[in-house]
């Protein structure tokens, strides 16, 4: 129904693409093979490895003991720094700052599922996740609390339960979706940047995180990617006003 959407002017924050590996790739915690580090750097050429430092609580006959471990985080970047891919021991993750459009991001998450399967063929996945965070912005001279223009009605309507809206300093809902394999957490509302301090600032959250627990071959993270995509897809369209797509379209 919305394959053809693609918003000129999309209000998104940040889009997250991941997913988590059922067992550690121990071969990871201090070197990258340098064919993967390539095949990497096709999509992401600026390589950044950085410490990561981990403590574990271990309980113990003689009393509570704290371990701490010590791997490497493999970092690329985009030419502009506004996509970066992270591979630790347990995931990899994609994270733009800057989107373009689906099919962009798909062909380039693919391309590292490839990549680390060629290396690695028997990891195993155990969750996949894609997470869309839309904040939405206006001017000064908006009123912080009314979005009707721009946002459905049905998703408003608990401000009107209070009787001195004014008085809010936050106002931010969190529903969960079961749509089969898929789960969307969605979470939208007033965020308030300025919280504990009254609402000033007109900034609307629209944030829609889809996941998948189930354990599967990591190629299958491909298939599980079209079904999230188009399950937030159509959540983000039932959640605004033919005002607001123009206005990402002008």
């Amino acid at each position: 129904m919305y394959e053809d959407v693609c918003y000129k002017k999309p209000n998104l924050a940040e889009v997250v693409v991941r997913v988590d590996f059922v067992s550690p790739i121990s071969a990871l915690e201090k070197n990258i093979p340098e064919r993967l580090a390539k095949d990497l750097s096709t999509d992401f050429p600026i390589a950044e490895p950085s410490d990561v430092i981990g403590r574990e609580l271990q309980i113990r006959p003689d009393g509570l003991t704290t371990k701490e471990t010590h791997a490497k985080q493999w970092n690329f970047f985009g030419k502009e720094r506004d996509k970066q891919l992270t591979l630790t021991t347990t995931a990899v993750f994609v994270s733009y700052k800057k989107y373009t459009k689906y099919e962009d991001m798909k062909r380039e998450f693919s391309s590292t599922v490839e990549a680390i399967a060629r290396v690695y063929p028997n990891v195993q996945t155990r969750r996949f996740g894609l997470r869309y965070v839309n904040r939405i912005e206006r001017g000064s001279g908006y009123n912080p609390l009314d979005w009707s223009d721009i946002i459905v009605s049905t998703l408003l309507g608990v401000k009107d339960f209070f009787e001195a809206p004014e008085q809010l300093i936050r106002l931010f809902h969190i529903a969960e979706l079961n749509t089969g394999d898929i789960n969307i957490l969605f979470q939208f509302g007033l965020p308030n940047p300025d919280y504990p301090a009254l609402i000033k600032r007109p900034v609307f959250i629209l944030d829609m995180d889809s996941y998948v627990q189930i354990a599967h071959d990591i190629y299958e993270s491909l298939q599980y990617m079209d079904q999230a995509h188009e399950q937030i897809q159509k959540l983000f369209e039932a959640s605004i006003t033919d005002k607001l797509r123009e206005q990402m379209n002008a």
